[in-house]
């Protein structure tokens, strides 16, 4: 069944390999005739960016803990292009980035754990 992929999973793929299908898959169904294909080079990307690309992708998403989070358009459609440029998946940024947030700022734990003291049940 791990052969089998979804038309969205080849896309991606045609869009990482400038437009070609993979060398080694099923290249999908045929049409008639030849589409024209737009040759887009990837920009270099700065260092830094790359990076935060490789770290987030290195998160281990863990959690076991399902959250219903509401997102504005413009975010849900900036997130649904970073998952087809780079392959990162939503869950695993807004994860990396909530991490990433808590970690530069220490103050906001420790705010809770004060706060947290002086709460009576």
């Amino acid at each position: 069944m791990s052969g089998i992929k979804t038309l969205a999973d080849e896309l991606r793929e045609r869009i990482k390999n400038d437009g070609k299908p993979e060398p080694s898959g099923h290249s999908g169904p045929s049409v008639g005739r030849k589409a024209k294909q737009k040759t887009v080079r990837p920009k270099a990307l700065h260092p830094s960016l790359e990076e935060l690309f490789g770290a987030i992708l290195a998160y281990e998403l863990n959690g076991r803990e399902k959250l219903l989070i509401r997102l504005d358009d413009r975010t849900i459609f900036l997130l649904k292009q970073l998952k087809i440029a780079k392959s990162i998946d939503m869950n695993k940024l807004i994860a990396f980035s909530l991490q990433y947030f808590l970690d530069r700022h220490p103050e906001l734990i420790q705010y809770i754990k004060e706060n947290i003291k002086t709460i009576e049940l």
